[in-house]
């Protein structure tokens, strides 16, 4: 067998599971919320589904969500701002490569249940958008 020790019939012993794993959900997800970077999260995410399910509750705890800059669309942001239901200051900003963000986007994110309370939303630079797309969203005042 690979890791017996053929001389003294001693199996070696299986590798230990990494700490971070032996952590519950809830305190996965709150180090996880820690995380500064929106690119940050997206690859925690990637880690494995119990990582995946952590980062949805992440969301579910935050109350700033920037996407600015990063390479989203409109069902992927609307999924986001979805998961994100305490979300009071959304930044979708397009930097040169970032968020393409369109009037359908608009209206897929005005059926989240965080809209009602966003205190603030920048749509800065998006150029996919009309006021037929910002009508869909609350009125911040």
């Amino acid at each position: 067998m690979a890791g017996d020790d053929a001389r003294t019939g001693a199996v070696a012993p299986a590798e230990e599971e990494p700490h971070v794993e032996r952590l519950p959900a809830d305190i996965l997800a709150h180090v996880l919320s820690l995380l500064p970077s929106f690119h940050d999260l997206s690859m925690a995410g990637a880690v494995s589904r119990r990582w995946r399910r952590a980062v949805g509750r992440s969301l579910a705890t935050r109350r700033r969500l920037s996407l600015a800059g990063q390479r989203t669309g409109d069902e992927s942001t609307a999924r986001l701002v979805r998961a994100a239901v305490n979300l009071r200051d959304l930044d979708i900003s397009r930097s040169c490569w970032g968020c393409h963000i369109t009037d359908q986007g608009l209206l897929d994110i005005s059926s989240a249940a965080c809209v009602g309370n966003l205190t603030s939303v920048s749509l800065w630079g998006l150029a996919g958008i009309t006021d037929k797309g910002v009508v869909h969203l609350p009125i911040i005042v």
